[in-house]
């Protein structure tokens, strides 16, 4: 696969570097609260929603949005995968700071679908994502239905460990 250079060099490079430049520091900088052996699947899953969303969507026979300046598939769109991790890596993490239940949860949700909207459309704004019959309202399920896949994956894997080092536990006995 090739692929392209920007055409120029403006607004929405910029915005790419300036957010994977915030997703590294938020890995550097923030207290390790997630177990170290959870995050990289996290990261991955944060990661792969987005890919798999933009390779049906974006391209033919939908071709709701192009990303970046062009419909061709460039350098910068690559890129931008490097922007997601800190996504799904801070909604587990204030998920599992906040312990949330019951109507506390569903507003969690609500919150982050509606920042998640916030920044798509500030993204929008800086070209980062050219709209070419994608409406902004259609991004609301698709973060619900996100942000829960990733609640149930993270809770999976937070149970599988529990379980795994019970069973240690119990094994070394």
């Amino acid at each position: 696969m090739l692929l392209y250079l920007p055409e120029k060099f403006d607004i929405n490079e910029w915005t790419i570097i300036a957010i994977v430049i915030f997703n590294i520091s938020i890995f550097f900088f923030m207290h390790k609260r997630i177990p170290k052996e959870i995050t990289p699947l996290i990261v991955l899953i944060s990661i792969s929603f987005p890919k798999v969303l933009d390779h049906s969507m974006a391209v033919k026979p939908f071709n709701f949005y192009d990303i970046t300046d062009t419909n061709k598939y460039e350098l910068f769109d690559l890129i931008l995968y490097g922007a997601y991790p800190a996504f799904g890596y801070l909604f587990v993490y204030f998920l599992d700071y906040f312990n949330l239940k019951g109507k506390k949860l569903v507003l969690y949700f609500l919150s982050w679908t509606l920042i998640s909207v916030a920044f798509e459309l500030l993204l929008v704004k800086l070209h980062v994502y050219v709209y070419t019959g994608w409406k902004i309202v259609y991004s609301l399920p698709v973060y619900i239905i996100v942000l829960s896949l990733t609640f149930l994956f993270y809770k999976f894997l937070i149970y599988y460990r529990h379980y795994n080092t019970n069973k240690q536990t119990n094994e070394a006995k």
